[in-house]
């Protein structure tokens, strides 16, 4: 099909006031994870309005919209993740949080709201699309990885979908500006407990027991060395120790130390390495001390990794609807972690940072009770989310 970048803009300008207030709206009405029953509910409302066929209830409160275009069995995917965060709200907005010890602090309804103007602007476009839009309102990213459930749910079938893009605010770059990275983005993370079991006794006669604390910190100092001498030191990995509890009582050994953390890893295959590591010193070291000892793994999401095609037709779509100074290229990726990966490992994915504070203006970070995104952030978002789509169309299914 034929991409008009003047239209596209002229077409953002006509739904942004509405993409506003669609913003305002999920902004004083936010949902935890898992419950997000009302935001679904008002998503749902606005597709109707669209006259945009879509199925409810996936994966939870999950919603999967299609666009149909000339071909009808085959899509591009665009993600907008949807829940907020138990945070108590000090924004002072005039659209401040409704409820009580619950915000969207991480611009998950930035999101949403950009999905759904993009949404509206590719229906406008329906009968010239060469192939369908799924569009992915999805549920839970910040408790149980709602994403992976929507995949095994079948989000990314009938129509097929081979590439999916997604978007997240980033209150440190400036509003109007887009980041992006080829390969590797988030880390792979894991979630491990560390249980070391000795003998209770006195604490005047140690000797009569066997203690597990000393074992369990001698575990916590080594773990560092899985870093520093076992992991290839050109490669990142990162093991943090968050919680440590033992004992009841200043004079009694306690019979069970317990730890816990998370590691992290850019690849799946570094983070099996560290799991497997971790376990090797920890029980290792409990034998040393004739203690016993359980480790258990509870895998968090994996790595997200930007396929090499999308990001360059993501770049070259930010360049050119934007201007090549406001797309910046980040030179490392973040250990953090983001359930957009799933995407990544279920299809080819393409995630990208928009820009949402003023330059001078005060930096909120995400998860922060004063975070006030610049609302012109979903403008940005828009635009490189509708031509990124467009030329992924065309790439895949039209003329490149």
């Amino acid at each position: 099909m034929s991409i008009d970048i003047e239209k596209i803009k002229a077409s953002v300008d006509e739904v942004f006031d509405d993409v506003v207030s669609i913003r305002r709206h999920i902004h004083m009405n936010p949902d935890l994870s898992e419950q997000e029953s009302a935001t679904a509910e008002f998503i749902s409302a606005k597709l109707d309005e669209m006259g945009i066929p879509y199925k409810a209830n996936v994966a939870g409160h999950g919603i999967v919209a299609t666009i149909v275009g000339k071909n009808k069995d085959k899509a591009v995917g665009i993600r907008a993740d949807m829940d907020a965060l138990p945070i108590t709200e000090e924004t002072g907005l005039p659209y401040s949080s409704n409820k009580a010890g619950v915000m969207h602090a991480c611009g998950h309804d930035i999101h949403t709201s950009i999905l759904l103007g993009t949404a509206k602007v590719l229906k406008s476009m329906e009968d010239q699309l060469p192939a369908s839009v799924t569009l992915l309102f999805q549920p839970s990213e910040e408790t149980i990885g709602g994403a992976e459930s929507m995949i095994e749910e079948g989000c990314l079938k009938s129509p097929d979908v081979n590439s999916v893009i997604g978007l997240h605010i980033d209150p440190e770059i400036e509003t109007g500006k887009i980041c992006i990275i080829e390969g590797p983005m988030n880390a792979a993370s894991c979630e491990f407990e560390v249980k070391v079991t000795g003998v209770s006794c006195h604490g005047a006669h140690p000797d009569k027991g066997l203690d597990p604390l000393p074992p369990a910190c001698a575990m916590i100092t080594s773990l560092q060395s899985i870093i520093t001498r076992r992991l290839n030191p050109a490669e990142a990995g990162l093991i943090t120790v968050g919680q440590f509890h033992s004992g009841t009582k200043n004079n009694i050994i306690p019979a069970v130390t317990e730890f816990s953390g998370m590691l992290r890893a850019f690849t799946l295959e570094n983070r099996a390495f560290l799991k497997a590591e971790l376990e090797k010193v920890c029980k290792g070291t409990a034998s040393a001390y004739g203690a016993g000892c359980e480790v258990e793994f509870c895998d968090s999401y994996p790595s997200l990794e930007n396929d090499s095609e999308l990001y360059g037709l993501v770049k070259k779509a930010g360049e050119d609807i934007l201007g090549t100074d406001k797309v910046q290229l980040r030179d490392t990726p973040s250990l953090g972690a983001d359930d957009f990966a799933y995407f990544c490992h279920g299809s080819r994915g393409m995630y990208f940072d928009i820009g949402c504070t003023d330059k001078g203006e005060k930096i909120y970070p995400l998860h922060n009770e004063h975070l006030c995104p610049n609302e012109e952030c979903m403008r940005t978002g828009m635009l490189v989310e509708i031509l990124s789509t467009l030329r992924i169309l065309n790439k895949e299914f039209g003329n490149d």
